[in-house]
């Protein structure tokens, strides 16, 4: 459905939150669903930015990192896909972001392959 690439930087979280918001205001969602929506994406995006403890997380600016957003609709549910250098120990899910995440969205899924994260989760649609 939607598509869009960002430097992996928080100076570039508003652009990850207004395409959600975008993308809610096409599939006319109801106004609690959108902030949920543009809640999610942000802690979604944000998992990538922030280290663990004691760890440290390149800038952007030196590395070149993007991240990967992307909105897949299906009849059901909207499927949310974040894709970017995954951080050491990545995610914390100790973190209060990683909660208000699945607070907020269903079926949250990560995987790690070869230094690249990706993360899901679901948004349900009325049919």
């Amino acid at each position: 459905m939607a598509e869009l690439t960002v430097l992996a930087d928080k100076d570039y979280l508003p652009l990850a939150r207004i395409s959600a918001m975008q993308v809610a205001a096409l599939l006319q969602l109801p106004l609690p669903q959108v902030a949920d929506l543009r809640l999610a994406v942000d802690e979604a995006c944000t998992t990538f930015l922030v280290a663990a403890p004691g760890r440290s997380v390149e800038p952007a600016a030196v590395s070149g990192g993007r991240l990967y957003l992307c909105y897949d609709r299906y009849p059901d549910h909207l499927l949310v896909t974040v894709r970017g250098a995954a951080p050491a120990m990545w995610p914390a899910q100790d973190e209060l972001g990683w909660e208000m995440l699945q607070a907020v969205a269903a079926s949250v899924g990560t995987e790690v392959a070869d230094g690249i994260g990706t993360l899901t989760f679901i948004e349900p649609l009325e049919p």
